[in-house]
Order: structure tokens, then sequence, then C-alpha cells
């Protein structure tokens, strides 16, 4: 754990589909980046996403997190935690969370914050929206 005033800063977080990983460059390349997912039925099960965090200015090794709330009601959809370290300051940090599974229980804004030794780096928003049935035009609705 290191001390609070080296707290790492953050540089990205984002939510996709998937992350390649190139195996001769180590270059990612994020697949079907997104900030909300349509649903048709609560509670929602999400196969699977992929979360890239992107980190500098660290000294140390640190415990993270990253936490998938609901806006309204503060549960969470999601909680992983992890380690980074760096061994320069300098030094850029990409960490890649794959998910399985995530349950979302409510539509709306949801909080995906990145922590760091339990303090806050970096949030975004992620929209689950319900999906409205279409009618079946046998019926005469």
């Amino acid at each position: 754990m290191a001390m609070m005033n080296e707290i790492p800063m953050g540089l990205a977080l984002l939510v996709c589909d998937n992350i390649i990983q190139d195996k001769q460059t180590n270059k990612r390349s994020l697949i079907g980046l997104f900030d909300r997912l349509y649903t048709k039925n609560l509670p929602c099960v999400h196969p699977s996403l992929s979360i890239f965090v992107s980190l500098t200015s660290g000294r140390g090794n640190y415990d993270c997190e990253v936490v998938c709330r609901h806006q309204e009601t503060d549960t969470n959809a999601l909680a992983v935690k992890g380690k980074v370290g760096f061994k320069d300051p300098m030094q850029v940090v990409d960490l890649v969370f794959n998910v399985q599974g995530v349950c979302f229980r409510n539509t709306g804004e949801h909080w995906l914050e990145f922590r760091v030794d339990n303090v806050p780096v970096m949030m975004r928003r992620i929209f689950i929206m319900q999906q409205e049935q279409t009618k079946n035009a046998d019926n005469g609705d």
C-alpha cells in the first residue's frame, strides 16, 4: 500500500465487449466500446465485458478495485479487485479486467468507479436502458 499523496493519476477508464492483445507488439485493441446496454427484462445478466484502465504517476504497489453501482439504489452490479505496480512514476500502466455474468438489477444510470487504495481515481457513467417490446402486428396492438 502506497502513501495517500502518491495515488496514481487516471488516464483512461473504458468499457467494451472485448480486448485483444497482439502477441508481437503487445498493443491492445478495444472492441465494441459502449456506455449503454439495452435489455428487455430485469434483472439483466450481461455475459461478458472488459474494462480498460490506464494510469500513471504511481510509486510502488497498490490495491485497486473496479465497482459498478446503480445511482439511485447504490447497489453494486460488479466489484472486481486487483493490484497495480509502478517501477517509475513516468510509467504508464494499463490494466484489463475481464468480467463474466454481470447482473444489472435496475435500469438507469450506473457509475463505474476505479479506486486505488480505496481512493476514487476515475468514474464514468453506464446506462442500462429498457428496450421496448415490439408489438405483434397480428393481434391488432
